[in-house]
């Protein structure tokens, strides 16, 4: 098959956002299948790897990155149909014809493409939608939806089986429940732990509790991982070091808040943008997320997969991640149970990598991950 991969953000070997390693993902597993992919970015690099065609189209005339947001300054508040109608004429300028199947990133390209057999992966869900893009704008996508609710060339898939299932409650639409698959390949680097603890200047003696996710405030929560280590012990303190990721330029604004906390009450932080994701999955020893929403969470797939001890906010997308792998722990989303997991992973099991299942792995394969989608466009 001749597949079209339509999505807002520039991708690259270096993308780091969930959406975008999804996108790497489909395209490559589905390349491997023998099918021929292109994929269609808003903005970014032409170039081609692994066999896939990244092709910019440069749909605002612009310079850097493009995103959702882009959208909504060309074309509103997506409250309208006229909004919806208005992208998805820009959209249709790109010639479709020769794709057996279009695979779309973002439910705002809903009009767009209208015969063809297209399918929408879903990677908001309402909390999220509602957050980033107000309620009006999330009921207006939700009728958009119900219009499609009959439509044979029309597909819907969500990554998490909870959020299928609340999508169909709400739009009466089918959703194909198909989780996020890891490349393993993407996880690992040549270096050593003492190369990168020297590249990036952290101290090689303390217990590095890592967070790899954004440093928004509402939906990833990364104070409540401050809140739980100001109830340490001092001594306790002293030997952990906080390293958040998630450096995005739209939560510098966040930083000094984070820093401010930590710093008043002895706790080591460092926020960093890291070369390879790989670099700081090597240099864990503890992973903690504390998001109080998520989609689907390659962050939680990425630890668990790679056996580090990982501590997780019993929300409904971990809990399917996390069940079945001996490397999870949950909390029940408050500081001071955060606290006692924290303390009892680094006093019992800190320093220890378990393999997952061969069954949990298979669940999150390329393999099974792509023909699952294959099937869905033949």
């Amino acid at each position: 098959m001749k597949i079209a991969i339509i999505n807002p953000w520039s991708i690259s070997s270096k993308s780091i956002g969930g959406t975008e390693r999804f996108v790497i993902d489909l395209a490559e597993s589905l390349t491997n299948l023998k099918n021929e992919v292109d994929v269609y970015m808003f903005s970014g690099e032409d170039h081609i790897e692994n066999g896939v065609n990244y092709i910019n189209i440069n749909l605002f005339n612009m310079e850097g990155d493009a995103d959702e947001y882009i959208i909504q300054e060309a074309f509103g508040e997506f409250e309208t149909d006229e909004s919806y109608e208005n992208l998805a004429k820009r959209l249709e300028k790109i010639d479709m014809s020769k794709y057996d199947c279009i695979h779309l990133n973002s439910l705002l390209f809903l009009h767009a493409w209208k015969n063809k057999k297209r399918i929408f992966t879903i990677h908001t869900n309402p909390f999220e939608y509602e957050l980033a893009w107000g309620k009006n704008s999330y009921n207006k996508v939700l009728q958009v939806m119900r219009e499609y609710k009959d439509d044979a060339n029309t597909i819907f898939v969500a990554p998490s089986r909870y959020y299928a299932k609340q999508y169909e409650e709400l739009t009466d639409c089918k959703i194909e429940f198909i989780p996020h698959s890891i490349d393993i390949n993407r996880l690992y680097t040549d270096l050593n732990r003492e190369e990168i603890v020297e590249k990036y200047n952290l101290n090689g003696e303390k217990i590095r509790i890592i967070v790899p996710s954004r440093l928004e405030p509402l939906q990833k929560q990364p104070m409540l991982l401050i809140d739980a280590c100001v109830m340490l012990e001092p001594e306790m303190k002293e030997k952990i070091e906080i390293i958040f990721t998630g450096l995005d330029k739209q939560y510098i604004k966040f930083v000094d808040g984070l820093k401010e906390k930590a710093e008043s009450n002895d706790i080591d932080v460092k926020i960093l943008r890291f070369d390879q994701m790989s670099e700081v999955y090597k240099i864990a020893d503890l992973t903690v997320l504390p998001s109080r929403s998520e989609s689907f969470g390659y962050s939680a797939l990425e630890s668990l997969t790679l056996g580090i001890p990982t501590i997780l906010n019993e929300i409904p997308t971990f809990k399917e991640i996390g069940e079945g792998n001996n490397n999870c722990t949950f909390f029940d989303n408050t500081p001071s149970n955060l606290k006692d997991k924290i303390m009892r992973i680094i006093e019992n099991s800190i320093n220890e990598r378990k393999n997952p299942t061969d069954e949990w792995n298979e669940q999150y394969s390329q393999q099974t991950f792509a023909h699952n989608y294959e099937n869905l466009m033949i």
